[in-house]
């Protein structure tokens, strides 16, 4: 089945560890096989890998960036996922941690970070950090917002130079 994206304007894309830019215009692509795809919004900077469960996300997501993920990355988030399962005592929480671990050895990492957004926002609640804000607004190379260009203006209809006919008679 194919996978569908819309994209905003100027909007990134990791695609199997290549990064796309989308031009000026929203526009849709299809992806008729199977890739490691991961949109901006889904990203999480390094920065912002402040707690346990962002930071066993951010690994899961190295693993999807860099097809096929390194022995180091894998042992890294091997030691991460061990530590955070006995952080959690709710068995719900447990499950959803189990199911992460299953997603990722079959290497379905894309669903196993969406397993994890509301375990971080669970987790955000519990240390009272502030919630992931999962959508960016794009940022040119000198730190400022990036303008979203709406679609083209259609022109203005003129008026006609030349006079209406007479059709009296």
């Amino acid at each position: 089945m194919p996978l569908k994206l819309k994209l905003g304007a100027n909007e990134r894309l990791v695609v199997n560890g290549a990064v796309l830019v989308n031009g000026a215009y929203r526009t849709t692509i299809v992806v008729r096989n199977y890739a490691h795809i991961m949109r901006e919004k889904d990203v999480l900077q390094v920065e912002d890998a402040n707690t346990p469960t962002k930071r066993v996300y951010l690994l899961v997501q190295s693993m999807l960036m860099t097809p096929p993920p390194t022995p180091e990355i894998v042992s890294a988030y091997r030691l991460a996922h061990g530590q955070l399962m006995g952080c959690f005592a709710r068995q719900q929480d447990i499950d959803l941690l189990e199911d992460v671990e299953r997603l990722v050895e079959e290497g379905d990492y894309y669903k196993a970070l969406t397993r994890l957004h509301p375990l971080i926002a669970y987790e955000a609640v519990l240390l009272n950090v502030p919630e992931q804000n999962w959508r960016r607004t794009p940022v040119l190379q000198d730190n400022q917002p990036a303008a979203r260009p709406g679609p083209p203006r259609r022109p203005e209809p003129r008026a006609l130079s030349r006079p209406a006919p007479d059709r009296s008679l």
